[in-house]
Formats: structure tokens, C-alpha cells, sequence
């Protein structure tokens, strides 16, 4: 698998240096009401993630680039495994796009994440020391509605598969202001689902649709380079199963709530 991910980069990397090169970046810096992971409500407490992405482009070629998501917990109330959460989400990928018609354009990106978790202790330290996947996204852009799909593969730990799909759409409401409704499906096998909710390698959770998010995005940007925003989403688990474990589990996992974002956005 390694050795296949370098070859990718490395013929990637030898196509773009034929082009003509920019360098881009994005970053931004997020203080949520709680954890929230593909629906479940981890920690209840608020927490502040900071990402950061430094891309190479390459006009038809595409784009090559780096990222890191980092999640602090603000407070440290925790239970068994975990205090503290730090974690670390290194990621390189490949993206690209396709002008399929005026206003129509076929976005894709494949890439491979590292996640580091930092301040774990007892089994939990062993365990998820490092997880790896890798990944494929597909958006279709266009002025009605935009389709998306996301599937992740984790080969290190689980060797189980997740994926997502919705509909999104970008309202301009003035200039530099823009509301983005989104509504998100996700689910995966067995494998996946069985070590991302409670009670966690019991084995009694089955492949399928996990959860059902619908969210709101408020973005203001003053400038090209400096932006505010704002996020509410309501997420709520649907698998029988899974919420039968939440039930019995007593952690801050919960099978419906309301959660949100207030956030900085920086571009170069």
C-alpha cells in the first residue's frame, strides 16, 4: 500500500512540474459545542479545531497538497479511554476537475489520512495509536443542487469501509455572503460501524445507514483573504442497533441533538 501511495505521488508530482506552478493555501480555526464524528456526539463538552491545507497547482494537471485537522477538547471530562482528546488528521491527496457544460463541473479528490490521537491511556493508547485510510470524494457542481459521495477505507485497524452522500447547495445572499443548507447521509459495513459507535467490537451492529445530518452554513468573506462563519446541524443516529447501544453505553454519545460551529476562515 505504501509503496503504491509514493509511486502515485511520484508520477503526480513529475506531470505537474510540466506545467505552469502556483502555490495556494486555506486555513481556519473553529470553536464547536461538542465532538462530532460521522453523527455521534463523542464529547458533549466544546472543543476547538484548527485546520490548515498548502496546496500545489498545476493548471489541467490538478492540484497536490497537504493538510492537517487538529481537535482540542476545551475541557478534560472524558471517561475510561480518553481525558483529553488531541488529535491529529495528517492527510496528502490529489484533487482535480472537469468542465462538463457552462456552470457544470465534475470535482474529485483521492488522498490518504493519517490520524494521530494524542492523550489516550490503558487499552485505548495501544489501540488507535495510529489509524490510516484512504479516501475518494466526488462532487458534481452546478447552479441547482449539488450531489456529493465520500467513501474511506481503513486499512490499518478495522479494514472496514464508511461512506458518505448528500445534496448541498450555495445561496449568495449578498456579496461575499453566502448560506450553504446540507443535508448528509452516512453508513458502512460491519467492520466500521461496529468500532465507531458504543459498545465498540461487540459485534452486534450490522452494515447500513448510520446517520442522517442536516446542517446550515453562514460564510462571510471581507476580502479574498479573510472570512468569518457560522454552523448549526442537527445530527441524529438511525440505526436501531446503534441507538440501542448509545441507550445502554451511558456515554455522551446521544441519538439526536443540535450542535454548531463559530469559526475564522484564512486564504493565500
Amino acid at each position: 500500500m505504501k509503496k503504491m501511495m509514493l509511486a502515485a505521488i511520484a508520477a503526480v508530482s513529475c506531470a505537474v512540474v510540466r506545467a505552469d506552478l502556483n502555490v495556494s493555501g486555506f486555513g481556519s480555526f473553529d470553536l464547536s459545542s461538542a465532538y462530532v464524528l460521522y453523527g455521534g456526539r463523542q464529547n458533549k463538552e466544546p472543543c476547538y479545531w484548527t485546520y490548515g491545507e498548502l496546496n500545489l497547482n498545476a493548471d489541467a494537471w490538478g492540484t497536490l497538497g497537504v493538510s492537517l485537522w487538529q481537535n482540542t477538547d476545551v475541557t478534560c471530562r472524558r471517561k475510561e479511554y480518553m481525558r483529553r482528546m488531541n488529535e491529529w488528521d495528517w492527510a496528502v491527496y490529489y484533487r482535480n476537475r472537469i468542465d462538463l457544460a457552462e456552470g457544470w463541473r465534475l470535482s474529485g479528490e483521492v488522498g490518504h489520512i493519517w490520524y494521530k490521537y494524542h492523550g489516550l491511556r490503558g487499552a485505548g493508547k495501544d489501540i488507535y495509536k495510529t489509524m490510516m485510510e484512504v479516501y475518494g470524494r466526488l462532487e458534481l457542481n452546478n447552479p441547482y443542487l449539488t450531489p456529493y459521495f465520500a467513501i474511506f477505507h481503513d486499512w490499518k485497524i478495522t479494514e472496514g469501509t464508511f461512506m458518505m452522500a448528500g445534496l448541498k447547495r450555495d445561496f449568495t445572499l449578498s456579496p461575499g455572503l453566502t448560506f450553504t443548507p446540507d443535508f448528509t447521509v452516512g453508513g458502512g459495513d460491519r467492520r466500521y460501524l461496529d468500532n465507531l459507535y458504543p459498545p465498540w467490537g461487540a459485534g452486534g451492529v450490522k452494515s447500513g445507514i448510520s446517520y442522517v445530518q442536516l446542517s446550515g452554513k453562514l460564510s462571510y468573506w471581507f476580502n479574498d483573504h479573510f472570512g468569518v462563519h457560522a454552523l448549526i446541524a442537527y445530527s441524529a443516529i438511525v440505526d436501531d442497533k446503534i441507538r440501542s447501544g448509545i441507550d445502554a453505553d451511558g456515554s455522551d454519545y446521544r441519538k439526536q441533538f443540535l450542535w454548531g460551529t463559530l469559526g475564522v476562515d484564512l486564504a493565500f
